[in-house]
């Protein structure tokens, strides 16, 4: 039955069965986007938690060595893997340094010396010193390989400026420059540690997060390794879009899970109807490269850094060679916790998609009972009133 609440009845002819509207949108998407960002947050706690595990200075170094070793024993280093580190700053030293930037803007506009300003604040703030130097080339390194990736961009930046090369290099050069001290600044803050397939280097803060480039070593086995491990590092970013289109199908889809099927129905309304039906499903599978993805690198990550403590490489000075069992402990803790986020985010995410469409159909069905209810109360008005007329027209004759 289509639904209409702005169907008009005049009495004359039958009421007409109401056009069905989209219902529950937009308290569906509420409490999925909820769900979700309560899934992302927690991701992120399980991501970060390191940050809780205790090293000391000595820790510290002993991981570092243990890293290279584990580059030249893996054979990563053969292939071109390297680790480069930002110094890091304090996050509380580093507000203080923007709003003091801030203020200089702000006596700078009075002064009418903006441009000069402009710039030396934005060098303070990021002030990136020698040691960051290969890390900063290494992200710009990332970012060069995505524009020159991406034709069309270069081809529009071209086109505007086709006159001035000198002026398009300039251009591309700046914002690759800001880009680059902008991502590095997560570095910097001891917030992040990433591998870039496209560089195959790993960019890490030099204290903070030690223990998770072990996993980042495991990302970078996948990449340098076998086909299957490869493609899916490459298709993890679909994972990131594809629950939302999921989704998105299945909310704008006006039918209802246990709605039956019609023989009528098209093969795009099949299609859509099995997407809603499918939904939870559908979500969990797009998820898998990603979680594949993830843990194999936290288990090759780990291994790395097992036949590092067996082969008792990382320190001569502790007996048998060895590192302590604890230290071992807490870079696997760091493996485990890397993966762990990235299930969460996944079942977080399924969990939403699933309530978000009982919620949508829910409403959607108090909706089209109203309707249905209203359309009823109509023709039954309808029919008295024709029954009327009928009773009528039998007497006269």
């Amino acid at each position: 039955m289509q639904i209409n609440s702005t169907v008009s009845f005049t009495g004359k002819k039958p009421p007409k069965e109401p056009k069905i509207k989209n219902r529950g949108l937009v308290a569906a998407g509420y409490m999925s986007s909820i769900m979700t960002g309560a899934a992302t947050t927690a991701a992120a706690v399980l991501n970060n938690s390191e940050k809780k595990i205790e090293l000391d200075s000595y820790d510290v170094v002993q991981i570092k060595k243990g890293i290279q070793d584990g580059l030249k024993n893996s054979g990563l280093y053969d292939k071109g893997v390297r680790v480069y580190r930002m110094k890091e700053i304090n996050q509380q030293t580093f507000l203080k340094r923007v709003f003091s930037e801030v203020q200089n803007l702000f006596n700078a506009e009075t002064n009418g010396d903006i441009e000069t300003t402009i710039k030396s604040a934005a060098d303070n703030v990021f002030s990136y010193g020698k040691k960051d130097k290969k890390a900063l080339n290494a992200i710009k390194d990332v970012l060069d390989t995505f524009l020159n990736k991406n034709s069309k961009i270069n081809t529009r930046i071209n086109e505007v400026f086709q006159d001035n090369q000198d002026t398009v290099s300039a251009i591309k050069d700046g914002l690759v420059d800001i880009a680059a001290k902008t991502a590095g600044l997560k570095y910097k803050l001891g917030m992040a540690v990433n591998y870039f397939p496209s560089t195959n280097k790993i960019i890490a803060p030099d204290k903070s997060l030690q223990a998770s480039i072990f996993h980042e070593m495991g990302h970078a086995l996948n990449n340098n390794g076998g086909s299957l491990m490869k493609m899916l590092q490459r298709i993890k970013p679909v994972a990131m879009v594809l629950p939302g289109i999921i989704l998105g199908a299945a909310l704008l889809n006006k039918r209802k899970v246990n709605d039956e099927q019609l023989p009528t129905d098209s093969k795009f309304q099949r299609l859509k109807d099995g997407i809603k039906r499918n939904a939870g499903k559908l979500t969990a599978l797009a998820f898998a490269p990603m979680l594949v993805e993830e843990g194999a690198a936290s288990l090759r990550g780990g291994k790395i850094a097992k036949d590092l403590f067996k082969l008792g490489k990382l320190s001569t000075v502790i007996e048998d060679g060895k590192l302590s069992k604890e230290l071992l402990n807490k870079v696997r803790l760091a493996n485990i916790t890397k993966f762990a986020g990235y299930a969460v985010l996944a079942a977080g995410t399924v969990a939403a998609t699933k309530l978000a469409i009982k919620i949508k159909d829910k409403l959607q069905a108090r909706y089209e009972a109203k309707q249905e209810e209203k359309y009823q109360a109509k023709l039954e008005k309808y029919n008295q009133k024709m029954a009327v007329k009928e009773a009528k027209k039998v007497k006269k004759a």
